[in-house]
C-alpha cells in the first residue's frame, strides 16, 4: 500500500511538473537568445513638417518601420 501511494505521488510530481514546464514554454513572449523581443501590435506613425517656399507641407512617416508612408508632401 505505502509503495502504490508513493508510485502515485512520484506519477503525480511529474505529471505536474512537465505540465507546468508545456504551459510556461507556450505562454511566455518571444525570446531570442534569451532577451525578450519587442513585437509591436500596431504601427505607430506621426506627421513630419517641411517649409517650402514660405509654405508648409506635411507628410505621414512611420516609426514602426522608419518609412514615408504618404507617397507626397502634402500643403497644410
Amino acid at each position: 500500500m505505502k509503495k502504490k501511494i508513493l508510485s502515485l505521488g512520484f506519477s503525480f510530481l511529474l505529471t505536474a511538473t512537465s505540465m507546468h514546464v508545456l504551459i510556461s514554454s507556450v505562454s511566455s513572449p518571444a525570446y531570442v537568445s534569451g532577451i525578450s523581443a519587442a513585437q509591436p501590435y500596431s504601427n505607430h506613425t506621426g506627421y513630419k513638417y517641411q517649409t517650402i517656399n514660405g509654405k508648409i507641407y506635411k507628410r505621414l512617416w512611420s516609426y514602426t518601420y522608419s518609412r514615408w508612408e504618404d507617397p507626397y508632401w502634402t500643403l497644410v
